[in-house]
């Protein structure tokens, strides 16, 4: 696992303090950053900036190490005079045991995430075909792309994921996915590190913040080994998080990464601003313009080789008036699919319903964003090419997956401020 370590470290020394110096374009900067916030962060923004090393360098180690460890030293320099992270809260007894069980929780799922090479069949087909067909060539192969005959390769898919899958082959020398699961893991590490300390800052309680962590152990550590799933929730799941409480700089480039990660990303670029103008913020929408910038080479590639999109190939408006003529194929279709974890969607919907009137008001941004997000999903089966059914069996869970955990972490903090706020009530 050296190559895939290595790969971890590198994007920590990058990300860290690249993270520490945009935190000064905050809105509601605190004086410090916690030690987790900055940790997560980086190693976000560090994966992002290794992944895009294949596509801007010679795919030889000799020149994109060296390449990053300029960038992360510029990036030490520029944010040498921030403040440090500050100490955190000594934790209480209570807080240690929801550390040690999110811990243990992470620790089985690295070693599920590792035992052997990714099984899945997007893996096979897609995400790991792509990346090794790249390594066998050293570049991007665009002929590869532009004439893939089996749909399941999805050439139109965004390559983030497959470029941090040749960052490792580079720093090896050599293709081997035995350890890929790694970079899963990091990235439920990553997504947990910014659900705390965002947690720790909003509640000021170590408690409250171990209990959120512990608690969203599961929707981090997605359990699709391979898919881009995991990335895209960690991107995209950090960037509300940041965006929601004022951190336009990290939050539109995190938004950005997880538009490169998974066409799902670029709906969800369009309902973060909506979500800003419906929550009286839409002077921030022009400052996502990282989000969109950052993908935008892709896109402009993808389409000057002509790759297929599933979704929008010809007759799209034809099989929406279809699907909508006969709406109760795709509820059929979604009533199909069990989601499992009955006792976890009725605690979250009693939680809704006790702090309603919070999410509608203080929680309008992230709110409007999840319905937003969910109505192109939504969109998106009625305008599908393939088979409604097999469509929603094979996607409907993942996609549920995405727009979980930012929901759950919102109803936990109202949750914990409304006991909060009650509880001074009672006892006076």
């Amino acid at each position: 696992m050296i190559p895939e370590l290595c790969a971890i470290a590198l994007a920590l020394a990058v990300g860290i303090p690249l993270a520490r110096m945009l935190n000064f374009l905050r809105v509601s900067a605190s004086p410090r950053d916690n030690v987790s916030l900055l940790t997560g962060e980086g190693l976000l923004l560090g994966i992002g900036i290794c992944a895009a090393t294949p596509a801007l360098l010679p795919w030889s180690r000799w020149f994109i190490v060296p390449a990053l460890l300029v960038i992360a030293g510029l990036s030490a320099w520029r944010s040498a005079g921030s403040s440090p992270p500050g100490p955190p809260p000594a934790p209480s007894r209570w807080a240690l045991l929801f550390y040690a069980l999110a811990l243990i929780a992470l620790i089985g799922y690295a070693l599920y995430a590792t035992v052997a090479p990714p099984p899945e069949f997007d893996y096979l087909t897609n995400w790991g075909f792509k990346a090794k067909a790249f390594f066998e060539v050293r570049s991007i192969d665009w002929q590869f792309l532009g004439k893939a005959i089996y749909f399941n390769v999805h050439p139109d898919y965004p390559l983030l994921l497959p470029l941090t899958y040749d960052f490792i082959a580079i720093l090896r020398n050599g293709w081997s996915d035995a350890h890929l699961g790694v970079v899963h893991v990091a990235f439920a590490t990553a997504l947990l590190l910014v659900i705390h300390g965002a947690a720790l800052e909003e509640t000021r309680s170590r408690l409250a913040a171990a209990f959120i962590t512990a608690a969203l152990v599961p929707f981090a550590a997605t359990p699709w080994i391979g898919l881009a799933e995991g990335p895209f929730v960690a991107f995209a799941t950090s960037a509300l998080l940041l965006i929601r409480r004022g951190n336009m700089a990290l939050g539109a480039i995190l938004l950005g990464l997880a538009a490169s990660t998974k066409n799902e990303g670029l709906a969800l670029i369009v309902a973060a601003a909506l979500g800003l103008v419906c929550a009286r913020r839409a002077r921030d929408v022009i400052r996502l313009w990282p989000a969109v910038a950052i993908p935008l080479p892709w896109l402009i590639a993808r389409s000057l080789h002509s790759l297929s999109t599933d979704i929008a190939a010809g007759g799209v408006i034809a099989r929406v008036v279809d699907h909508l003529r006969n709406p109760m194929q795709l509820i059929a279709a979604i009533a199909s699919v069990s989601l499992g974890k009955p006792l976890l969607w009725i605690a979250l919907a009693i939680g809704i319903v006790i702090v309603s009137r919070t999410l509608a008001t203080r929680e309008r941004f992230l709110m409007v964003t999840l319905v937003v997000q969910f109505a192109c999903y939504i969109g998106a089966y009625l305008a599908t090419p393939f088979d409604l059914a097999w469509h929603v069996t094979w996607s409907w869970e993942r996609l549920v997956t995405h727009l979980t955990p930012a929901l759950t972490y919102v109803v936990l903090t109202s949750l914990i401020a409304w006991h909060d706020a009650s509880e001074p009530a009672a006892q006076s």
